[in-house]
């Protein structure tokens, strides 16, 4: 799709013409105590995540399947969870310039309850399609990462696991889930000072390890920690991805026009971008 000159690429422009750099004016979070069950790790582990927040966001994504081929897209997102439901609209494109493979774009809504439902803009039907029963455990577009890896479910049967404290790293806690879905269980290991993940063991129904997923390179976000790199492995097929956050902008404001349909419609019909955001710049973010 070719960029159009539409209000997103205005607000997020300014938004974004530092990302990835500590805010001055951006408070601490107030001590917390320590939590005591698993769902008041995963409401922390949440929080930190600034998941409640607006958000605007550059990825770029490495994947490479059992059979070794190889796929490198971008990935931009707008989200806004300050209702009762968290809307988030994405733009998956190949990372080379010179493809012809036209991006997927869809929105995204995340309920309370853990429902996902999706909007998908089908090429065939030149509109956006309605896509119900959407799962935490589906990947997510072009990548092996599932969809509540990336904080698009509220991680409920997470919340209903035991929680053991940790030697190694010290201060941290492992949580461990019951059985949902196809996994057999999911242990999420959270560090005890940020809240923030550090990695995610998944397990199949015979307790065969089938999926790694390590948080990695933490920068200072408007003043406060966050991951800015996801490595994703099967130990088993060797598939794997990796997201790297190159930019990012926390408490943003985006209006509400971004996230209606008919309006990303008519910008997509027009050969425009749902989401355009200005070039990374070369400032590193604070480690």
């Amino acid at each position: 799709m070719r960029a159009s000159p539409g209000f997103p690429g205005l607000f997020l422009a300014a938004a974004l013409a530092l990302p990835l750099l500590p805010s001055a004016a951006a408070a601490d979070p107030p001590p917390q105590a320590a939590p005591a069950s698993a769902a008041d790790w995963i409401e922390r582990m949440l929080t930190a995540l600034r998941l409640g927040d607006t958000l605007a966001a550059r990825i770029r994504a490495h994947s490479v399947d059992y059979t070794k081929s190889k796929r490198d897209v971008v990935i931009e997102l707008i989200r806004d969870a300050r209702g009762a439901t968290m809307r988030t609209v994405v733009e998956v494109r190949e990372a080379d310039p010179e493809s012809q493979t036209r991006p997927v774009v869809f929105r995204i809504d995340s309920f309370a309850d853990g429902r996902l439902v999706s909007w998908l803009w089908d090429i065939r039907w030149q509109r956006f399609v309605k896509m119900s029963g959407l799962e935490g455990v589906e990947n997510f577009d072009g990548t092996h990462f599932h969809l509540e890896d990336l904080g698009f479910s509220g991680l409920l049967d997470r919340k209903l696991g035991s929680v053991r404290e940790l030697a190694d790293p010290a201060g941290a806690v492992e949580l461990t889930s019951g059985a949902y879905h196809h996994y057999g269980r999911v242990e999420t290991q959270i560090d005890g000072a940020t809240g923030l993940p550090l990695r995610t063991y998944i397990y199949d129904g015979t307790g065969a390890r089938i999926w790694e997923i390590r948080f990695e390179d933490v920068a200072t976000i408007a003043g406060r920690p966050l991951p800015t790199r996801m490595d994703a492995l099967n130990p088993v097929t060797r598939e794997r991805s990796t997201l790297e956050w190159v930019q990012i902008a926390v408490g943003v404001r985006i209006p509400e026009q971004a996230f209606d349909l008919e309006y990303l419609d008519a910008v997509i019909r027009r050969g425009g971008d749902p989401i355009v955001l200005p070039d990374a710049p070369t400032v590193a973010a604070e480690r």
